[in-house]
């Protein structure tokens, strides 16, 4: 290996821990740019676990950007915007107004692609030779999605090399096991390489580099909390400042804290890097302030504890952006200064549970909707739901529908002990409609409605992404939560619900 590759190889490895072994595997496996390669390899892993980085990284650092291609499979869902935008990037073409956005020519078929590798393709008033000087690489990412495209595309792409007598290498990424890919008629077997789970020290490394270009050197202000509670303006002087410099030790603190406490319920990298950011600067905040010293972990852990305890139940719920959440906290502590420990994220995040995330007007419905099917028997939707359920017990003398204790809305939630329940989409849509007492607006969209609720988290798929015509899911709310939502749009949703007694 020569020293130009080594030092490569050592500085993505300081980039990216953990994965010595997998940059290391890849590097030998692409040698000189000239050198042949094997004609496919897969790459599979968890989620956040590197896998499109680092392949990105390494590509960047070894090869011209008109050798290797990426291509997202979800963004590019068909063979002819895969096989297009591939070809664009390989003769460095970009789609702009002088070219009338146009791609660098037209590739419909998998015999088009191989025709365009073996042939050149017009660049300008030039042809350009492809995979003749050098290696090409086609990196898929999100590789699971090509089974949704036709069955005959996997083998071409898996013997590409083969097929257009160039030295091409073809790089699928996923989550997904090989296994699940594989055709009736067969296919090439790639080159596995597994990217494995992040260790804890690992993972802390990771969350540290996030802090490197973070300000080392902070101001202290000892009377800032006492001019907050007397109120009065900050403390301008010079003299009442002190500048402390914060080290790797007290970074890494933070980040073991984050790791203890998130990581039973989360184990998704990103999640746990955009937690460490968000919740950073209220964990410095005493520190800034002159209450706790920056070696006196224990009372650190002790002022930002609330925030933890109540960061735990927002995991994967982006109720709001990172921007906008600073904002709002900033503008909190100005008009409601406080002598306890931080209490700003408590109280932003209960406005929002209250608020129902100003959901739309029918999205709330649907929500609701989706809470009733989770909890609800399905033999009992005819009697709470259905128009000729309702005249029956008008008829009785009922109007309102009794719980099993003897009173509408009495008594309390009973706890659901194996928690919500899957229901198919037909049937929350059957409540849905039941449910709202106006005709729906034609502007309505109903299946973008429901992927906002599960984009939000707050409906949960439990079927396989495959399975679009059986598609169940999960309502993911609490019974406080859809009981705020309920009454934003005044629907009594104690009535409609099986175990409220």
């Amino acid at each position: 290996m020569s020293n130009d590759i080594q030092e490569i190889q050592h500085d993505l490895q300081l980039r990216y821990p953990g994965r010595s072994k997998e940059i290391s595997i890849l590097l030998g496996l692409m040698g000189n740019p000239s050198d042949a390669v094997v004609p496919s390899v897969f790459i599979y892993g968890h989620p956040s676990s590197g896998k499109t980085s680092v392949v990105k990284a390494v590509m960047e650092r070894t090869l011209r950007r008109s050798s290797w291609a990426h291509v997202n499979c979800v963004e590019r869902h068909t063979p002819r915007m895969l096989f297009e935008h591939a070809l664009n990037q390989w003769c460095d073409w970009t789609p702009a107004w002088e070219n009338k956005f146009m791609n660098v020519c037209k590739a419909d078929t998998a015999l088009q692609f191989v025709k365009a590798i073996q042939e050149g393709v017009m660049v300008g008033n030039k042809k350009r030779q492809l995979g003749i000087d050098s290696t090409l690489y086609l990196v898929l990412d999100r590789a699971e999605r090509l089974r949704d495209m036709p069955p005959t595309l996997l083998p071409v792409l898996l013997r590409l090399s083969e097929m257009t007598q160039r030295n091409i290498c073809v790089i699928l990424i996923s989550t997904v096991v090989f296994e699940k890919f594989r055709v009736k008629g067969g296919s090439y077997e790639p080159l596995f390489i597994r990217f494995s789970d992040y260790s804890k020290q690992d993972t802390l490394q990771i969350i540290l580099l996030d802090f490197l270009a973070s300000e080392r050197r902070i101001a202290i202000n000892p009377n800032e909390s006492e001019e907050e509670e007397n109120g009065h303006g900050h403390g301008d002087e010079k003299g009442e400042l002190k500048i402390v410099e914060l080290d790797d030790d007290f970074f890494m603190s933070f980040a073991e804290i984050i790791y203890s406490i998130f990581n039973h319920n989360c184990k998704d990298l990103n999640e746990l890097r955009y937690f460490s950011a968000l919740l950073f600067p209220l964990y410095l905040q005493p520190v800034q302030q002159g209450r706790v010293e920056v070696h006196e972990k224990a009372k650190l852990f002790k002022f930002a504890q609330p925030y933890f305890a109540e960061a735990t139940g927002k995991l994967y719920l982006r109720e709001i952006s990172s921007a906008e959440w600073i904002k709002e906290t900033n503008e909190l502590e100005e008009h409601e200064p406080t002598d306890k420990p931080n209490h700003t994220f408590l109280a932003q995040t209960q406005a929002h549970e209250k608020s129902g995330f100003d959901l739309p007007y029918y999205t709330k419905f649907l929500l609701l909707a989706s809470y009733l099917a989770s909890y609800n028997p399905a033999r009992f939707d005819v009697r709470y739901f259905a128009k000729m359920g309702e005249e029956r017990r008008k008829k009785k003398g009922g109007g309102t529908h009794k719980s099993r204790a003897g009173q509408p809305g009495g008594g309390k939630m009973r706890p659901q002990l194996l928690g919500p329940k899957a229901f198919p989409i037909e049937r929350m849509l059957a409540i849905f409609y039941s449910i709202i007492d106006e005709p729906l607006e034609d502007t309505v969209d109903i299946q973008l409605q429901i992927t906002s609720l599960t984009t939000l988290r707050l409906l949960v798929r439990s079927t396989n992404m495959d399975r679009l015509d059986s598609a169940k899911y999960k309502c993911n709310v609490s019974f406080e939560f859809i009981r705020a939502v309920a009454k934003s749009v005044r629907f009594e949703i104690e009535k409609y619900l099986y175990d409220f007694c």
